[in-house]
């Protein structure tokens, strides 16, 4: 389990920029606020994206899953069981 959540900047050297942690956050004070603050959205969209596009692949998975275990159905009913799905 992750215990640390850590925003590097992407310059090379690549900087500390912001730590969450069971103990607290911790900023680098020699990161100007208003460029951690974008470094850090940047980070929470690209986390964001990950996360939906990994919820798309599954639930297409699913439906061809359902898809698969219900070659029987056709039209409405197919449709049914995928909306069924819980």
């Amino acid at each position: 389990m992750r215990t640390n959540t850590i925003i590097f900047s992407s310059d090379e050297p690549s900087v500390e920029v912001l730590r969450l942690s069971k103990d607290g956050i911790w900023a680098n004070p020699d990161v100007p606020a208003d460029e951690a603050a974008k470094l850090v959205l940047e980070a929470i969209h690209y986390n964001i994206k990950v996360l939906v596009q990994k919820a798309v692949e599954d639930e297409r998975e699913a439906c061809a899953k359902v898809c698969e275990d219900s070659v029987e159905y056709a039209g409405d009913t197919l449709a049914e069981s995928i909306r069924a799905r819980l």
